[in-house]
């Protein structure tokens, strides 16, 4: 389908009484806040304590084992010394996303918002842990693009819960792929709507090529959607995904591997760092799985 029809489709299934979600305030302040000029610490410790319930949480966050490995932190100024702005501000994200999508969990057999929020989050984390073995020039547009790399199906789920149903019933049923599925009963995608989203949120082109081709092959991918394809297969096989989601992934074989492996002088040995991220990948399965169950990121008081 021509990106012209989908476009249409798009702004009229998001339009009238299903206006898409706008992003929240606090994240535009700390946006410009860790932007240069930086500011203090101290500044950004008391824009997020405006936000009790937001403190409490990051605070929450910062100890546990994914980011926390020595002490206990109990100061929100320490916590971003400690962590760093760029992942206080990811943590944060994270907190509002799911504040955002707010949902009922009982919709549908199947289908639970914890298991959705346990797959992008192992996708963001996995994208770290690749960013960080292939030594690629830190940026957060790879953790923000894993964490939002899913959240079309979010919004489908959202604001056509019926047609929801009817996709995941295709997937089963018929064996589909959920980009098929998801065209035949809406005519878009959730890659589609996913970025519709990004772009009236205004992020940055690599996360909006993370969301948009993280499903796509080769030549149309960017590093970006290359790292977040991979780490969506590294969350899938670590168990972090929907039941019907779950199959036997070829993760050496996947022609991702190609784009991160261009302009390298030494080629990445696919099998021996597969091997490694599978052995962090329980670290993260459970640090996941312990964020969640305590439901820091969901109560919001």
């Amino acid at each position: 389908m021509k990106t012209m029809d989908k476009q249409r489709i798009l702004t009229r299934l998001f339009s009238g009484n299903k206006q898409l979600p706008t992003l929240p305030v606090l994240f535009g302040q700390l946006k410009k806040m860790m932007e240069p000029p930086f500011v203090s610490n101290k500044k950004i410790a008391e824009l997020i304590m405006k936000d009790q319930s937001m403190a409490a949480k990051i605070l929450k966050l910062s100890n546990s084992a994914i980011y926390s490995k020595r002490q206990e932190i109990t100061n929100l100024s320490y916590a971003i010394t400690f962590l760093g702005a760029t992942t206080i501000r990811n943590l944060i994200m994270q907190i509002l996303l799911v504040r955002v999508f707010k949902l009922a969990d009982d919709e549908m057999p199947g289908f639970s918002i914890n298991i959705f929020w346990e797959h992008s989050l192992g996708t963001a984390y996995f994208t770290d842990v690749i960013v960080k073995k292939l030594k690629l020039p830190p940026n957060d547009d790879y953790y923000i693009g894993g964490l939002l790399h899913d959240i079309g199906k979010l919004v489908i789920y959202q604001f056509y819960p019926e047609e929801f149903k009817k996709i995941v019933k295709k997937q089963l049923h018929n064996k589909l792929a959920g980009c098929e599925a998801e065209e035949q009963v809406l005519g878009v995608s959730h890659q589609d709507v996913g970025t519709f989203l990004a772009e009236k949120w205004k992020f940055k082109t690599g996360i909006i090529a993370a969301i948009r081709d993280h499903h796509k092959y080769l030549p149309l991918l960017s590093i970006h959607a290359a790292v977040v394809r991979i780490s969506d297969l590294f969350a899938r096989a670590a168990g972090l995904c929907f039941p019907w989601e779950r199959k036997v992934f070829d993760i050496v074989g996947d022609p991702a591997w190609e784009i991160l492996n261009s302009g390298r002088n030494v080629p990445i040995d696919v099998e021996r760092l597969t091997f490694e991220i599978i052995d962090e990948s329980v670290d993260i399965r459970d640090s996941v799985k312990e964020l969640l169950r305590k439901k820091p990121l969901a109560n919001h008081h």
